[in-house]
């Protein structure tokens, strides 16, 4: 090989050394971008792993608490309305009874034993008599539990003649209620008052819910007292009971210028009576004329010839003598 060739044999080199590095370069380059996107590509799935895992676990989590919630929700069983009791009302009853009948002393004693059956008190007797003795009247106020009274109600009325009768209840609920629930109140403040006079101090404080304490059990012992009063009445019903004596009934007295005029009333039809009376009489008379003129000849016929039998025999007497 002449020397003339070297330097174009080491340019031939030089280009392809060049063009090697090149393609070298090249690849390279190419190559990182699909690393890149390898490693996004794999930290996404990662991530999306992770995001997954997450969500199960949450879904396992929330799962028990649902089924828990269900299970709950299913174990609450809603009363029917029918199972609902509701409150007995609470009835003050109180009854009045009048019996007319003949031996009234009997019939207080029947009425005692009755009361007594029935596991009742009789609160008051009261008997009035007249001056005469000829009216009596007892009224008795009895008072038997709510359950027996219309049993004694019943064993009470055959001792007479029923004349009155009368039951009437009133619901005093609310009111019971309605008192409870002060109570209730009150004692509360009663408990925190004490409990603020054992944290005072001073004087003065002590004395002011001293005071206001006071006032709170005033409130307290009254409607305690209203609601003890209430109960009684609802558990004992009260029966007013008169016993009374048949009597004759008198006309009452009526006014003077009623009796004037009933009486002038009753003397213009006297008369009225009286005429026509006359004018019927007159009429009967008229009617019968002919038969009364027929008896008044027959009588006067009669008359005359008695008459003259007693005139005859007296002047044939004198001719004689």
């Amino acid at each position: 090989m002449t020397r003339s060739a070297f330097p174009l044999l080491r340019t031939h080199r030089a280009a392809l050394l060049a063009i090697a590095l090149g393609t070298t370069l090249l690849g390279s380059c190419a190559e990182v971008p699909e690393i890149v996107l390898r490693e996004e590509a794999m930290s996404t799935e990662a991530d999306m792993a992770m995001g997954g895992a997450a969500l199960s676990s949450e879904n396992q989590a929330i799962a028990p608490a649902a089924e828990g919630a269900d299970m709950a929700r299913s174990d609450i069983i809603e009363p029917a309305p029918s199972d609902i009791g509701q409150p007995t009302p609470q009835l003050v009853k109180q009854a009045s009874l009048v019996l007319v009948l003949t031996d009234i002393d009997a019939a207080v004693t029947q009425v005692q034993s009755i009361v007594q059956q029935g596991q009742g008190d009789v609160l008051s007797l009261q008997d009035h008599r007249s001056p005469e003795g000829a009216a009596q009247q007892v009224t008795l106020t009895l008072r038997v539990p709510q359950a027996e009274l219309d049993a004694v109600l019943k064993a009470l009325r055959p001792l007479g003649t029923v004349q009155q009768q009368s039951l009437t209840a009133e619901d005093v609920s609310s009111q019971l209620v309605d008192l409870e629930a002060r109570l209730k109140n009150l004692r509360q403040s009663e408990a925190a008052l004490l409990q603020i006079m054992e944290r005072s101090g001073e004087i003065s404080h002590v004395l002011e819910v001293a005071r206001e304490l006071s006032t709170v059990r005033e409130s307290i012992e009254r409607m305690a007292a209203q609601q003890q009063n209430l109960k009684r009445q609802v558990a004992y019903s009260q029966i007013s009971l008169t016993l009374q004596s048949p009597v004759a009934q008198v006309p009452p007295l009526r006014p003077v210028g009623e009796t004037l005029g009933n009486t002038w009333e009753a003397a213009t039809q006297s008369v009225k009576a009286f005429t026509v009376s006359g004018l019927k009489l007159g009429l009967w008379l008229l009617a019968f004329s002919p038969y009364w003129a027929l008896l008044a000849v027959a009588g006067y016929g009669g008359y005359r010839l008695w008459h003259s039998r007693i005139d005859h025999p007296v002047a044939a007497e004198s001719d004689n003598g």
